[in-house]
């Protein structure tokens, strides 16, 4: 049996997939441009994905990318310990912090949260050890350059085989910190230093990085990569990045990271049910 363990939390990721829920406490998120940055207004968007099967709130109040206001470290600690703490105390559902930053993480961890969801691939090197300290879970994700570096013209040689050489050495870092298999999660990091057919190359080969041996994340939810695959809009990516959510599934996706949780669960629950049928 396959699982995750997240503080008190456990999933047989053999039953079904998983789906976490994005929360973006920031005022210039690509996908919601701040519309959820108000506590009031970020609780009720909470209640609605949970209400619509999310199995995990992701929270972020990073920066948004590359040529963004930047978040400093003290505003991003604040910002995702009231937020998580104001969500543990409405919600049972497991909480996720989405920051690079050890000090973030920790201070979510303290508020409650028990996944740390770093998409920087450990370049904090406190990251790890205030993970393992919490008995929170992380994602190794992978990511060319690091945080808020452009990268607009990447080159690989082989870019599944290199994504997951540097994955396998995430992974053996996580385990040398104290972390079982069990709490760590891998990421192939789509649209983080690859271009858009790089990233679909990723996707379709997504089932070979199950061999790592640890859950495998999707997070492919409204991306660049869907876009100018299909010449879509931001706004108008909707139904793409739930084919995309299934098709993860399909190849061995067992966390899906998605802003629209009530198709993704409709998607999980379906393949779950093609699996046993």
């Amino acid at each position: 049996m396959q699982r995750l363990c997240a503080g008190p939390h456990t999933w047989d990721l053999t039953r079904r997939a998983v789906v976490m829920g994005i929360l973006n406490r920031t005022r210039d998120s690509f996908y919601d441009r701040g519309a959820h940055f108000e506590l009031d207004a970020l609780l009720r968007h909470a209640e609605r994905l949970v209400g619509d099967g999310a199995d995990v709130l992701d929270v972020g109040a990073r920066p948004g990318g590359v040529g963004v206001r930047d978040v400093s470290e003290p505003e991003e600690v604040e910002l995702v310990a009231s937020t998580v703490a104001a969500l543990r105390a409405r919600f049972e559902v497991a909480l996720s912090v989405d920051t690079w930053r050890a000090s973030v993480a920790a201070a979510g961890f303290a508020a409650g949260a028990v996944i740390g969801n770093d998409m920087s691939g450990f370049s904090d090197p406190g990251y790890l050890p205030a993970a393992a300290a919490a008995g929170a879970a992380v994602v190794a994700t992978h990511n060319r350059l690091g945080p808020q570096i452009a990268d607009p013209e990447p080159v690989y040689g082989d870019v599944v085989e290199d994504v997951r050489e540097v994955l396998a050495g995430l992974v053996e870092r996580a385990a040398h910190a104290g972390l079982p298999n069990e709490r760590v999660i891998v990421d192939p990091g789509l649209d983080l230093g690859k271009t858009w057919q790089q990233s679909l190359r990723l996707l379709a080969r997504l089932e070979l990085f199950s061999a790592l041996g640890h859950p495998v994340m999707l997070a492919a939810s409204n991306k660049i990569f869907l876009g100018r695959a299909l010449g879509l809009d931001t706004g108008d990516r909707a139904e793409a990045s739930l084919v995309a959510c299934a098709a993860g599934i399909a190849r061995g996706a067992r966390i899906v990271r998605v802003h629209d949780a009530r198709g993704a669960r409709q998607a999980a629950e379906l393949l779950a049910a093609l699996e046993t049928a």
